[in-house]
């Protein structure tokens, strides 16, 4: 069964009284949004939308032709009206002449730019001649998984008739860009009664007179072939069940194998992150009697394997160290060899020739990327691939492009100029980041500035209302409420980071707390609190961490934060004091037996951090204030006035400084360091 068709047909959105209130190009952005918030109707960043509408030149006063069409690398669903490319609409039909002329398709592309129209600097789709040549006005080219399971089929052009009848045309595969534009006007001239067209091994192109007619058509042809595809599917379009769909001991297994996947498929030194997929729809396919067959062929829309590479790796039941590295390799060689075998002349150099997405029978699929985004987006990307397999596999025989055109799509060289476009990565992407006492103070600044230059963060903290707070401020973190003292609890919490993202990076130990006593007087309830909280949980959530990265041998960074008592001892806080003190040779000794496997150990030494802290409550400002002599209101000017400074020491400031610790392009030379961050207390000087 379809994915369409498993799921119920494609309902309409469209609000006429919205819409009507809007002009053509708003609704253009409109359509193109309800079109691709459904992976049914096409994946995310493929498929593009177009409408042809009379302006105003500015330059002469005079009515216009112009096409607006999805610029490059844009995504449907989230694209604004700044995401549009306008061309002037009879220069890029006149390009024909050029091209037939023998102009390079490619260098058609580089002209574009001269035909933008209003000097709107988006680039436009490749696609832009299939949208262009069309001659009605709006145009939808979309991705679903029903018609591409028809058009990568074996007999996708016979099929395309039974599903659709006469309305329908058929393409045969040809590589986006001018000739298919060309071959698709061709179609509609000789067959001048047809809405759309079936693009062999690429997807659905239809168009009609307005913006509502042709995103009705849309979903009346998508629901059209999952109704065909459903009528006419076999019983077990992968045939039956020879291995098992899930493993018992499924998500310790995943926990133990992950990280060192995602540690052999880093590439001169860049991490990926991982997205992992346990979902029954997938580990029914791994479980399949087809499953090898169909995973060696790859997938077959453009826009997949763009993400999925070729194919993916697929892992046997031996899943040891030694098994692993031996399946990297054979799968590098196979990739070097089919770059080899397929590579042009101008062609760009080969890229990481590890596995993108990597399929385990039992536990599931492991997808990754330079981002979470990314790596959810391959994930999403080989789910349909799946889907599009069981509609090919019901009702004919799936089939994959062939391997010369598969890679000049995947090094196609505008392909590359696409890449070198997109924005430098941000000095902590591909990295994860593991912070406790996230909530608030040091740990909640710290983890709002490693998010703000890229990490995936894993928040931890015992305050789940603060902790839920500081997390809805940060882009792609996850808030796991944990007691650092219980080792049930902080070993879950590492689980959840590699279930999210497949490792740790960065831990940087910062949950704390205080209470005061003299030797004479702490009591054995504080003595307990403040060795488990300052001690024990310190050294687990190091081991914890230390022990992840070891396993993805890719290095890593700890940062404890220690404090300026752990040099200058204070006055009635004798285990407060001592466990700092614990702390930072707890760093140097893991620093020393850690270099060995390219993970550094460091720790800042903060001091009197009042605004923000979870240690600095009304309670221990009393109390400061009263041993000190002074008022409670008094307290940051004392502090300030006793540093050399006279500065006030905040949550951000020490933030800053374990980031510089933390990162791998400020200090990849320093390890067993401590920083001092109290404004310059003598006491505190490192001897």
């Amino acid at each position: 069964m379809s994915a369409a068709a498993a799921t119920g047909a494609l309902q309409s959105k469209w609000d006429a009284a919205q819409a009507a209130a809007m002009n053509e190009v708003e609704r253009l952005v409109y359509r193109s949004n309800l079109l691709g918030s459904d992976p049914r109707i096409t994946n995310y960043g493929g498929g593009n939308t177009s409408v042809k509408v009379t302006e105003t030149d500015p330059l002469t006063g005079e009515d216009v032709r112009v096409l607006w069409v999805k610029g490059s690398g844009g995504d449907l669903g989230t694209m604004r009206r700044a995401g549009l490319a306008s061309l002037y609409l009879d220069p890029v039909l006149a390009f024909e002449k050029r091209y037939r002329e023998g102009l390079a398709e490619d260098a058609i592309v580089a002209l574009y730019p001269l035909c933008n129209f209003n000097l709107n600097p988006t680039a436009c789709s490749i696609d832009t001649p299939l949208h262009a040549f069309v001659p009605k006005a709006h145009v939808d080219h979309l991705h679903p998984d029903s018609v591409i399971a028809i058009a990568a089929a074996e007999d996708s052009e016979a099929l395309t008739r039974e599903a659709f009848g006469g309305r329908i045309g058929y393409l045969p595969w040809k590589r986006p860009g001018f000739e298919l534009g060309l071959m698709l006007r061709d179609l509609i001239e000789a067959h001048p009664d047809l809405d759309g067209a079936v693009m062999g091994s690429h997807g659905l192109i239809c168009w009609a007179d307005t913006a509502e007619a042709c995103y009705a058509l849309s979903l009346k042809l998508i629901n059209q072939a999952a109704e065909f595809l459903e009528s006419r599917s076999k019983a077990e379009p992968f045939g039956p069940i020879v291995r098992p769909a899930r493993r018992d001991d499924a998500r310790e297994a995943l926990v133990a194998l992950v990280p060192k996947l995602r540690g052999l498929a880093a590439h001169e030194g860049k991490r990926l992150i991982a997205e992992i997929d346990t979902s029954d729809a997938t580990l029914d396919f791994l479980a399949r009697e087809a499953m090898p067959r169909l995973a060696a062929l790859g997938t077959s829309c453009p826009d997949h394997f763009l993400r999925t590479k070729i194919r993916p790796l697929v892992l046997g039941g031996d899943t040891d160290d030694a098994a692993l590295e031996q399946a990297f390799e054979a799968y590098r060689a196979e990739y070097a060899a089919y770059y080899e075998r397929c590579k042009r002349s101008n062609s760009p150099a080969i890229r990481n020739p590890n596995p993108s997405v990597i399929l385990v029978p039992g536990l599931g699929m492991i997808a990754f990327g330079k981002n979470k985004k990314e790596a959810q987006v391959t994930c999403e990307f080989y789910q349909r691939a799946i889907e599009v397999m069981r509609g090919a596999e019901g009702v004919s025989k799936y089939t994959a492009l062939p391997e010369q055109e598969a890679f000049d799509i995947e090094y196609w060289l505008l392909e590359e100029a696409k890449l070198k476009r997109m924005p430098p990565e941000k000095e902590f992407s591909r990295q994860v980041a593991v912070v406790t006492g996230a909530a608030q103070g040091i740990g909640r600044a710290t983890a709002m500035r490693l998010a703000s230059l890229g990490a995936c963060v894993v928040a931890l903290d015992l305050n789940e209302e603060k902790l839920k707070e500081t997390v809805a401020e940060i882009d792609g973190a996850i808030a796991v409420r944990c007691d650092v003292t219980s080792a049930d609890a902080l070993r879950a919490a590492f689980e959840e980071a590699i279930l999210q993202f497949g490792g740790v990076d960065v831990a940087v130990v910062s949950a704390g707390n205080a209470r005061r006593g003299t030797l004479l007087d702490t009591s054995d309830e504080d003595y307990a609190f403040l060795s488990d909280l300052l001690m024990r949980a310190y050294f687990e959530t190091a081991r914890a961490a230390t022990r992840i990265m070891v396993r993805q041998g890719t290095g890593g960074s700890v940062v404890f934060v220690a404090s300026k008592n752990a040099v200058a001892t204070g006055s009635n806080a004798a285990i407060y004091s001592a466990a700092k003190a614990f702390e930072l040779h707890l760093m140097r000794t893991a620093a020393n037996d850690l270099a060995k496997h390219g993970i550094r150990c460091n720790a800042v030494n903060p001091d009197a951090v009042l605004q923000g802290s979870g240690i600095w409550n009304d309670q221990w400002k009393t109390e400061t204030a009263a041993a000190l002599g002074i008022p409670p209101d008094g307290l940051q000017e004392y502090y300030r006035n006793r540093t050399l400074l006279h500065v006030e020491v905040s949550a951000d400031d020490v933030a800053q400084a374990i980031v510089w610790l933390a990162s791998e392009a400020r200090s990849s030379r320093t390890t067993g360091a401590v920083i001092p961050v109290d404004g310059g207390i003598r006491e505190g000087f490192l001897r």
